[in-house]
């Protein structure tokens, strides 16, 4: 249920980008729109209920054509507007691969 009201305040237009996502999509060559796309065909594969934010990894095309994996972390907290709090690619050395699971012994990156 919580993906489903992510994708759809999304799809509606009602979501935030915040600085720290715009940060690392910057250094690390995607935007805005590859976030939203990650979001919309993604899943969650971490959920912190209590911080009422989710992790969610989905697949997206670069501008060059290449397609990748961008994990993005998305808090719902506000009843209108689903917020991009950060959003990066994967650590190879962290996630195993597709990056759905974290490697054993490997700390929270968001």
């Amino acid at each position: 249920m919580v993906l489903e009201t992510i994708k759809q305040r999304v799809r509606e237009g009602n979501y935030l980008v915040k600085s720290h996502a715009v940060v690392h999509a910057l250094k690390e060559g995607f935007d805005r729109a590859n976030m939203v796309d990650a979001v919309l065909n993604g899943k969650i594969i971490e959920d912190y209920a209590d911080a009422k934010r989710s992790l969610i990894c989905g697949r997206t095309i670069l501008e060059l054509g290449t397609e990748v994996y961008l994990h993005v972390v998305c808090e719902y907290a506000d009843p209108v507007y689903a917020e991009f709090v950060t959003a990066y690619f994967p650590a190879e050395e962290e996630w195993e691969s597709p990056p759905f699971r974290r490697r054993k012994g490997k700390s929270d990156r968001s």
